[in-house]
């Protein structure tokens, strides 16, 4: 349990947990009816594209999806993995998910994309504190261009871009 914040993490700490299985969850501290559960689904994860984690928000309830390798980090009390759990929970709390993200010819509005991870950046750094939340981007920027320059694709638009957003995100928070 976390006791930092408006909202309360309770996290699992068993081992070997099978897949679909609750492995925590999100309460909020003044709203006895807001939770947001937390899955182990290597597969939804996956499904949605992404690495380790992903939010999924339907009408009245929202969970976050993460990797069996991000629930062994969690529990060895992973700072790049507490702060992207708490960035999944900043969208949620923030209401990202309720506005959609394209503009009106049907692209991914990129600006208002960036401005969301920052936003969410900052309700993470607000529940686990700022020096916490800058370390883990840090952190994920410095993996972000070790992996780029394994895969021999630093340089390219899509690197230099995420390489961008994930400064423009640590200066944010600065």
């Amino acid at each position: 349990m976390d006791n930092k914040g408006i909202y309360k993490l309770y996290l699992a700490k068993g081992k070997n947990t099978p897949q679909g299985s609750i492995v925590g969850d999100f309460k909020k501290r003044d709203d006895d009816g807001f939770i947001c559960e937390i899955y182990l689904s290597d597969a939804e994860v996956g499904k949605a594209g992404c690495f380790d984690i992903v939010t999924t928000v339907y009408t009245g309830k929202s969970a976050i999806y993460v990797t069996s390798d991000m629930l062994e980090a969690l529990q060895e009390g992973g700072v790049e993995e507490r702060f992207e759990l708490y960035h999944e929970l900043g969208h949620i709390h923030c209401g990202h998910y309720e506005s959609g993200v394209e503009d009106d010819g049907g692209q991914p509005d990129e600006q208002r994309l960036l401005n969301e991870e920052k936003e969410a950046d900052a309700f993470a750094a607000s529940e686990i504190g700022g020096q916490t939340a800058l370390e883990a981007l840090r952190s994920m920027l410095t993996i972000r261009a070790q992996v780029d320059k394994r895969l021999r694709v630093n340089g390219t638009p899509e690197s230099v871009k995420a390489i961008r957003e994930i400064r423009a995100r640590i200066d944010a928070l600065k």
